[in-house]
């Protein structure tokens, strides 16, 4: 689907449908936005997440979106925008799309992450793009960060735009990141919260940058936040059902002892 054009360039996401879509109405959708530090990056990386979503019954969407050198852009503030126009378009064309409005669970990892999280956080007028309809909103009903990179200038750091009423996160780390602190993930955590707001934080031990990534079948860290966010998404009514999750034979599970959670 094409989302928006931009000087003569059509900005689209990659499309997974879920069964039954032809017949159904609406559907809980999941939007991604893969990292890169935005400047590289393809949407492909993330279409294992959105296979599994779909198999969840999940309209799924990987975003491809302005990148500093690729389209000579200001960034992220060019991708932030890009990331709002993705979410309002889905909200604008809900009916055609078979789109359910409040049922949008927004993803990001990395520099994702933070665009994931600016949609959630962040109502700057500067941050929207001129061609939108700003009646619609860009707000998503639910966030999940794998290692959000939230390094950029200030009024673009979603940790600075804490208050109450916001959509319920869940953010994931790994201890040996070297790009991400522990601590300052967990602030965010433990801020989130202070306002009143749904926050779930996770750190796996072992984890590199990046360490969620599905693109790696046998990436035991992937299998175990993808449960995790299922079951987050249940409990805050986005989805229904049992998981659809198959672990492949001879990849080990994560204990509790393999993580830390905070909740």
């Amino acid at each position: 689907w094409t989302y928006k054009s931009v000087n003569e360039k059509d900005l689209q996401m990659s499309v997974f449908l879920p069964g039954g879509y032809e017949q159904g109405t609406r559907f809980p959708t999941f939007v991604v936005f893969h990292g890169g530090s935005w400047t590289g990056g393809e949407a492909s990386w993330h279409y294992v997440d959105c296979a599994y979503w779909r198999s969840r019954g999940m309209v799924a969407v990987s975003v491809d979106y302005r990148l500093k050198e690729r389209d000579k852009v200001e960034v992220p503030l060019a991708c932030v925008k890009d990331a709002k126009s993705a979410i309002r378009f889905l909200r604008t064309n809900a009916t055609a799309l078979k789109i359910d409005t409040d049922k949008i669970v927004v993803a990001g990892a990395s520099a994702g992450g933070q665009l994931a999280a600016a949609t959630a956080m962040i109502d700057a007028p500067t941050t929207n793009d001129d061609q939108d309809d700003l009646a619609i909103s860009s707000r998503p009903n639910a966030v999940i960060l794998c290692n959000p990179y939230f390094r950029c200038r200030k009024d673009l750091s979603p940790p600075n735009f804490i208050t109450k009423e916001l959509p319920p996160m869940i953010t994931f780390l790994g201890d040996q990141d070297r790009a991400i602190k522990v601590d300052d993930l967990l602030a965010f955590h433990e801020a989130l919260r202070k306002e009143g707001n749904a926050s779930e934080y996770y750190v796996g031990k072992g984890g590199k940058h990046g360490f969620c990534n599905g693109r790696d079948p046998r990436n035991r860290f992937f299998y175990w936040s993808v449960l995790l966010e299922d079951r987050f998404l249940v409990k805050h009514g986005i989805l229904k059902g049992e998981l659809t999750l198959k672990v492949p034979n001879g990849v080990a599970t994560l204990s509790e002892k393999d993580y830390d959670a905070y909740k």
